[in-house]
């Protein structure tokens, strides 16, 4: 993937939820993962965990 690509995710990423770097969760199973942000998103819709994660999948 090109530069402007992972560019792209990494806004993609900051669209669904902007004080997290994606750096935070992308090590983390998905258990993981999405117990991160609901505690750091105070319980957000399951949905945009679903978004954000799809798009840290990308990432990898």
């Amino acid at each position: 993937m090109d530069t402007d690509g992972i560019e792209q995710l990494i806004d993609e990423a900051h669209a669904i939820f902007n004080a997290t770097s994606i750096h935070e969760v992308i090590d983390l199973d998905d258990q993981a993962a999405r117990a991160f942000l609901m505690e750091a998103y105070g319980n957000p819709k399951p949905e945009l965990i679903d978004q954000y994660l799809e798009v840290v999948a990308k990432l990898r």
